[in-house]
């Protein structure tokens, strides 16, 4: 199939159907940056390397890695993913665990607070375990230093006394794959990612990517959506599969509760629209920042106050994809708009 730049599908609306109730909470599930991959269903999730989609040189990397670990009878060396919310980090963890053999494992950083948390952890895993630190960005400078050792050594150091009294005893750990996951790779100190010999980006889905696992998992929950509305909800979904499966599972309850035979185009416009899914996958909050933009330029903590919005959520969740879209500039006098973003917003609104 042949995708067109160009977006039809935007420019009609459905008319004169009763509005079906949506409750409003259920577009923060679907956009916002997450980092909780649980949100994803386990039905959903490849059970082999070979069954996901997208990433393909990073498949062939990862398949590489994989193969030459099994052939030596070894965990694989640690690995490092990163990149925005919801491209499948967890997934990828639990593929390799599955596909050598082991034991998988998800920790997030923050809920580590002690060092003391950290080696207990570490020495109650099994033998041969993938570990998957989420959110590794976050993780505290003394437990980063206890990290080291157990990545390169496979030992910890356990303190042990008071005063004079005190004593370092090193305690060897079983075998453990360390496999990292961030959304913010600047803020991982150099030490910790000098440990990870393997890093890999993950990038936004294509059209075509995007398609084939709507493909997929409507096959998997019974979902019957025609052509048309399933480029819809590609145009959608902002290239990330977290969001189109959420939005897959929100039209199944829709097509279960009001007994439709197939998702029509029209169909999955009204229910996007209910949502607040908007062109290109832009929310409420994106468009409310354009529209501030509109005539001026803003500095972050000025914005924050007009859309009474912390400015840390503005720079992390609502900023890298406007300006991915080329609607944002950020320069030292503040934000503003692009021509193109100057355009979209004019004619979304009416203006």
């Amino acid at each position: 199939m042949i995708l067109s730049s160009h977006t039809p599908d935007e420019q009609s609306k459905p008319k004169g159907k009763a509005k079906k109730v949506i409750k409003p909470d259920l577009i923060s599930k679907l956009v916002d940056a997450q980092t909780d991959d649980t949100l994803d269903s386990l039905e959903l999730r490849p059970q082999r390397l070979s069954d996901y989609i997208g990433q393909e040189k990073l498949k062939k990397q990862l398949q590489l890695i994989i193969d030459s670990a099994k052939i030596r009878e070894k965990l694989p060396e640690h690995v490092l993913f990163y990149g925005q919310p919801g491209l499948g980090k967890t997934t990828l963890g639990s593929l390799i665990s599955s596909e050598i053999g082991a034991k998988f494992k998800v920790i997030t950083a923050p809920s580590l607070q002690r060092v003391g948390d950290l080696i207990s952890m570490l020495l109650n895993l099994e033998a041969d375990t993938v570990l998957f630190i989420d959110e590794i960005h976050r993780l505290k400078a003394p437990l980063e230093e206890t990290l080291y050792s157990a990545m390169e050594n496979s030992q910890v150091d356990l303190i042990m006394g008071k005063g004079h009294g005190i004593s370092s005893t090193r305690i060897d750990l079983p075998p453990i794959m360390f496999v990292g996951a961030t959304t913010q790779l600047g803020k991982v100190s150099k030490p910790l990612k000098d440990r990870f010999p393997s890093v890999f980006r993950l990038e936004a889905y294509n059209d075509s990517e995007i398609l084939e696992l709507i493909d997929r998992n409507c096959k998997i929950l019974k979902l019957k959506i025609d052509d048309e509305a399933k480029l819809v909800i590609c145009r959608r979904c902002r290239g990330v599969p977290r969001i189109t499966n959420n939005i897959l599972k929100r039209l199944l309850d829709y097509q279960v509760v009001h007994h439709i035979k197939s998702i029509s185009k029209p169909d999955a416009l009204e229910f996007l629209e209910d949502l607040g899914i908007y062109e290109k996958g832009l929310t409420k909050a994106d468009l409310g920042y354009l529209e501030a933009l509109l005539d001026t330029t803003l500095g972050l903590k000025t914005l924050g106050g007009v859309l009474l919005e912390e400015t840390e959520t503005l720079e992390l969740v609502t900023e890298p994809y406007l300006i991915h879209l080329g609607y944002v500039d950020k320069s030292s006098g503040g934000r503003s708009l692009t021509p193109k973003g100057r355009e979209f917003i004019s004619k979304f609104k009416g203006f």
